[in-house]
């Protein structure tokens, strides 16, 4: 492995940092000499352009066009000029030499000097032209005067150079500096030691010793006395190895003495041992005879685990796509259920909108043959009040109609929003299932079926009420579809009551009921007694999963064959006072 001096690692340490350093601080030097040398020159742009007000706010009044290209050329033959640019009152370029910014630069409204910014190497000063005539001051134009990188640059060649050349030699310096010193302080004392060391010699420790010259109480002064006492050390060690070996001498010679009576006694118990032996290795083939067996037995229980273990896995991957199946099942049968309402409510909507329709064209006809009697000169009072009468009848059609239209879409459009959501609002309950109800009435107007609520007028609760939506559309809608199959005239039944924080539901229907064993199936994914007729069998499915699930409640269903169906349910609720 190469070896890699201490004295070259540390002086190319502190000479990096040493150049960082020095990197830096010209770097840094450079910069500040090259601002300055730009807010000079910016200064010297705003003593020209003030040298040059007078004459170029005259000429632009005056309209000499000679003059301010005279005046324009003298500018850009100043050395720290490197372009003007000169405008009338209206922003029109009049004169435009040299490198200049662009146009969306410069500033559009200003009375004083401004400093342009740097871009792409170009800088710059911009004031207005101000005319003073009788008292008053009036602006003819402006000026932009502008210099560039390459100027400033030019203007500190010299002092980059001095600045450049006075960090060469510092650095210079310091490298034969630091070289010279790490040679005599470290590096020669250290290769003194380095030789001494390897003539080490463990027969003669007293030549080995370490003799530095020229060190004076520094860190190898401290090496060097460290080695020697070393070597004090081991003479010391080697003295006491010597009396030692002489004890183990002495030693051995006892210990051959009782091996010799131990041999004797270990050949008496050998003969006993060996009839132990031969007992021991039966006995051992015994034992591997019964592990060959169990490893057996093992072997078949791990291949049994790992056949289990993959069909609890296939099992299990079934099961969350059957529940994905079901949950995409279900939320097919919310949309379908909501879609029912938006054909309902479109229909009845239609009919009031309708007539308006009609009551407003009656009523345009009306104005337009009342407004041909004025024209005609031909309106007479009966005339003007029978108009007045229609017209009455007509804004009291549309009055009524259009409040109806608004009722069943305010109506419909919460019930909606519900089912589509699942948040939390504070409802009171009995307006609440009035509005459900309403929202429901396409489906009911063609039937003499009718819906009883019992429920108290000031029942206020917050629930996830999209929920409660749902479980009674869904009863409703199963009732008429169902339990009304061949019925003329029934009653649906809603009772509600509050106990304890907890929300008592009881619906019933006096409709065709269930057998028991269909009755056992009621809340079951897919059942239903209408498969060949749009059924789906997920309405009765989601009704508990929504209680059990989304309200934290229990439900339960009783019917009997031609006695209609009750479902009993309840939930917890927070109540609003």
């Amino acid at each position: 492995m190469a070896i890699k001096s201490i004295s070259s690692s540390l002086l190319t340490r502190v000479l990096s940092v040493y150049f960082v350093l020095t990197f830096i601080v010209t770097a840094v030097q450079i910069g500040a000499e090259y601002f300055d040398t730009k807010r000079i020159l910016i200064a010297e742009l705003q003593n020209q352009q003030r040298t040059f007000n007078g004459s170029l706010t005259r000429s632009l009044w005056e309209f000499n066009s000679d003059q301010i290209d005279s005046i324009a050329d003298g500018l850009i033959g100043i050395p720290a000029i490197a372009g003007v640019l000169i405008r009338d009152d209206a922003g029109n370029i009049l004169v435009q030499l040299g490198e200049t910014s662009e146009m969306s630069d410069l500033p559009e409204e200003t009375s004083e000097g401004v400093l342009l910014p740097e871009r792409n190497g170009v800088f710059g000063y911009h004031s207005s032209l101000i005319f003073e005539f009788s008292g008053h001051s009036t602006k003819v134009g402006d000026v932009s005067l502008f210099s560039t990188r390459d100027i400033a640059i030019d203007r500190i060649k010299v002092s980059l150079g001095f600045i450049i050349g006075n960090a060469l030699i510092k650095s210079t310096f310091l490298i034969i500096l630091f070289t010279v010193a790490f040679s005599r302080m470290l590096s020669r004392p250290l290769n003194d030691l380095t030789q001494q060391i390897k003539s080490f010699r463990l027969d003669n420790l007293e030549r080995s010793r370490i003799r530095l010259k020229d060190q004076h109480n520094n860190e190898l002064v401290l090496i060097e006395q460290a080695y020697n006492q070393l070597l004090d050390n081991i003479e010391e060690y080697q003295a006491d190895l010597d009396r030692t070996q002489n004890k183990l001498k002495a030693a051995n010679r006892q210990l051959d003495e009782q091996n010799a009576i131990l041999e004797q006694e270990v050949a008496r118990k050998t003969s006993r041992l060996s009839q132990v032996m031969l007992d021991l290795e039966q006995r051992k083939n015994e034992l591997e005879m019964r592990q060959e067996k169990l490893e057996r037995e093992i072997s078949q229980r791990r291949t049994m685990e790992n056949t289990l273990r993959q069909s609890n896995q296939r099992l299990e991957s079934s099961l969350n796509h059957l529940r994905e199946t079901q949950q995409q099942l279900i939320e097919s049968e919310k949309m379908a259920s909501l879609g029912g309402l938006v054909a309902g409510i479109t229909h009845d909507v239609n009919t009031p909108i309708g007539i308006s329709v009609t009551a407003a064209s009656y009523l345009r006809e009306k104005l337009d043959s009342l407004d041909t009697a004025l024209s005609n000169k031909e309106l007479t009072q009966p005339q003007l009040q029978k108009f007045i009468e229609e017209g009455r009848e007509s804004l009291s059609l549309l009055d009524n109609n259009l409040h109806r239209a608004s009722d069943l879409i305010s109506s419909f459009k919460q019930v909606a929003v519900d089912q589509a959501s699942d948040a939390i609002r504070d409802i009171n309950v009995k307006r609440y299932i009035e509005e459900l109800i309403q929202s429901l009435q396409p489906h009911l107007k063609k039937t003499l079926h009718k819906i009883e609520l019992n429920c108290a007028d000031d029942l206020f609760i917050r629930c996830p009420a999209g929920a409660l939506s749902q479980i009674f559309t869904n009863l409703i809608l199963n009732s008429l579809r169902h339990a009304f199959d061949g019925v003329e005239q029934g009653t649906m039944t809603i009772n509600i009551e509050l106990r304890d924080s907890t929300l008592h539901v009881v619906y019933e229907d006096n409709g065709n009921g269930l057998s028991e064993e269909n009755l056992g199936k009621l809340f079951d994914p897919f059942f239903t007694t209408k498969l060949n007729d749009g059924g789906s069998g997920l309405g009765t499915h989601i009704v508990r999963n929504l209680v059990t699930q989304t309200l934290k409640g229990d439900i339960d269903a009783t019917s009997e064959p031609g006695h209609g169906l009750t479902y009993t349910f309840s939930f917890p609720v927070q109540v609003l006072n």
